[in-house]
């Protein structure tokens, strides 16, 4: 019935989709497909690649009112995910149809796969392997812009979102790039330094990897499934909810089986893909700049998320230190049996309507003449 379950952990969606996505009906616009080549690329640690290949998804087409506003929506995905991971109805089919929230014949929609990720330039795509440049999300963030007005030719956006690393993105451009946008929309992230908990597992998901035996350095023939296994493992641990799995596997034999679906897929991933996603959050450091953002964000989170829990208190810290009082909303969505952790980023219902209140709080920045 799950054809590829850690395929769906990364989705976000993981104890949400019970079916091939492929079998899924679609209600959502096609997008088209597009590429971004940056030749003799510098990252922030120094590192050159000849050349940068970023994909990209959009939907809808661009359009600009007399003051040089426009309708464009910049999303960014989750770690080791892409793109793809928003085609599925509880994304697409809650946001881009007729009528809804981020209508694609009203909405210009930019989904980047971001560097080390999807089809974008990565270590087991471009087989440079542990030679790839360790990227940052500084890195990332910075060639997501230089994509929008390089190459797409957009000097400004309409908002700026995205779920989990993506949602850590829009932190960064909304301090980087202060004059980017008019409305900031993180969806399930910390606006701070991973450290304690969260850098806790990241941190042991690369050690994993870097001490197998079966790595070899990065230049393995064979996936080094023991670590790898591990590694996925853990992730498809910190993605879930203990009350929603307790749910859908409310016994011993139920919950084997479902772990025992899993494991057969491992070698579908790639362990240098994986170290350097995970990676790639260790310069993240958003709070020193948070003062710089100066246009309206609404932050949220889910009360059961693993890898960001309210009783942090960072998100409401990281809201009271923007530019001026009231720029921005810390809002944490209570556990239900409609949440499902972390995961719970990938399901539009839970949070639409914040959507519908921030654009509507932005509106008269931006028009609606186009």
């Amino acid at each position: 019935m799950i054809r590829n379950t850690f395929l769906l952990l990364t989705l976000g969606a993981m104890s949400t989709m019970a079916q091939d996505p492929e079998d899924e009906p679609q209600t959502w616009p096609t997008p088209d497909r597009g590429s971004f080549v940056i030749s003799n690329f510098t990252f922030d640690a120094g590192e050159t690649l000849d050349r940068l290949d970023i994909h990209y998804r959009t939907l809808g087409e661009p359009k600009f009112n007399a003051d040089g506003s426009n309708n464009v929506v910049l999303i960014g995905h989750g770690s080791t995910a892409s793109s793809e991971q928003f085609l599925n109805d509880g994304f697409a089919g809650a946001l881009f149809n007729p009528g809804q929230v981020l209508d694609a014949q009203k909405y210009f929609i930019i989904m980047p796969d971001g560097i080390g990720h999807g089809n974008s330039s990565k270590p087991s795509n471009t087989g440079l392997r542990a030679r790839f440049p360790s990227y940052q999300y500084s890195d990332m963030v910075r060639v997501n812009h230089r994509l929008v007005t390089e190459h797409l030719k957009l000097n400004h956006t309409r908002l700026v979102m995205g779920v989990s690393m993506g949602a850590m993105h829009t932190w960064v451009m909304g301090s980087e790039y202060p004059d980017f946008t008019d409305a900031l929309f993180p969806i399930a992230c910390q606006p701070a330094q991973i450290a304690g908990h969260n850098r806790l597992w990241r941190k042991l998901a690369i050690e994993l990897l870097r001490t197998d035996p079966a790595w070899h350095g990065g230049n393995y023939t064979k996936q080094p499934l023991a670590s790898l296994s591990g590694v996925l493992s853990l992730l498809q641990t910190m993605f879930s909810s203990a009350v929603d799995l307790q749910a859908r596997y409310p016994t011993r034999d139920a919950m084997d089986a479902f772990v025992d679906a899993l494991l057969p897929h491992v070698p579908e991933y790639d362990a240098n893909d994986q170290l350097y996603a995970w990676n790639a959050s260790h310069t993240y450091d958003p709070e020193p700049q948070l003062g710089a953002i100066r246009v309206p964000l609404t932050a949220v989170n889910t009360a059961d998320d693993l890898m960001n829990p309210p009783q942090l208190g960072l998100l409401e810290r990281a809201v009271g230190q923007l530019m001026r009082p009231g720029l921005g909303k810390a809002v944490v969505i209570p556990e239900s049996e409609h949440t499902v952790g972390h995961g719970s980023y990938i399901m539009a219902k839970l949070w639409v309507q914040e959507l519908e209140l921030l654009l509507a709080r932005t509106e008269a920045r931006n028009g609606t003449s186009y």
